[in-house]
């Protein structure tokens, strides 16, 4: 899904800062629940509802930006961002892939008190820590490369 502009703005930084917020935020809260087993059962579920949010937010801000990459000189910093940002989108599905892990643990567990042994415990804190990791390191470097390529110009037009 492409959307060029939300209320006369270009739709890129709208979403890009949806994907900013919420894909961290949701890989912290995976991690959260994933480490404590008594935040499982109310926090997963919401978790697991904002990997989702967080993920739907990723592909319109991979949507809206080639459409605004259209519309923009080509620069080497904008052909690095273009690059980078298309390694966000794997990252954030892990990230929900580990939230429903946790989620279904949860529910699980309350049905089959087995499978809430620390085999499966560590597992999921595994699974979480490493795709919330990739998720908020990549979400960083994706968006310090969109900053650079935003403002680098300005400086040089300013006279600084």
């Amino acid at each position: 899904m492409e959307i060029e502009e939300l209320f006369g703005l270009p739709a890129h930084p709208l979403f890009v800062h949806a994907a900013v917020v919420l894909l961290p935020l949701a890989a912290v809260m995976t991690v959260v629940c994933a480490v404590w087993p008594r935040t499982r059962r109310y926090y997963a579920p919401l978790a697991l509802g904002l990997a989702l949010v967080a993920t739907l937010s990723v592909g319109l801000a991979q949507g809206s930006g080639e459409e605004l990459e259209k519309k923009v000189d080509e620069t080497h910093l904008v052909e690095e961002h273009t690059e980078q940002g298309e390694r966000v989108l794997p990252w954030a599905v892990a990230v929900t892939v580990a939230a429903a892990a946790v989620t279904a643990v949860s529910v699980l567990s309350r049905r089959r008190p087995a499978l809430s042994g620390r085999a499966v415990t560590a597992a999921v804190v595994v699974v979480g820590l490493v795709a919330g990791a990739g998720a908020i390191w990549t979400v960083v470097e994706v968006g310090h490369s969109g900053a650079k390529a935003t403002w680098d110009s300005v400086g040089e037009r300013d006279g600084g």
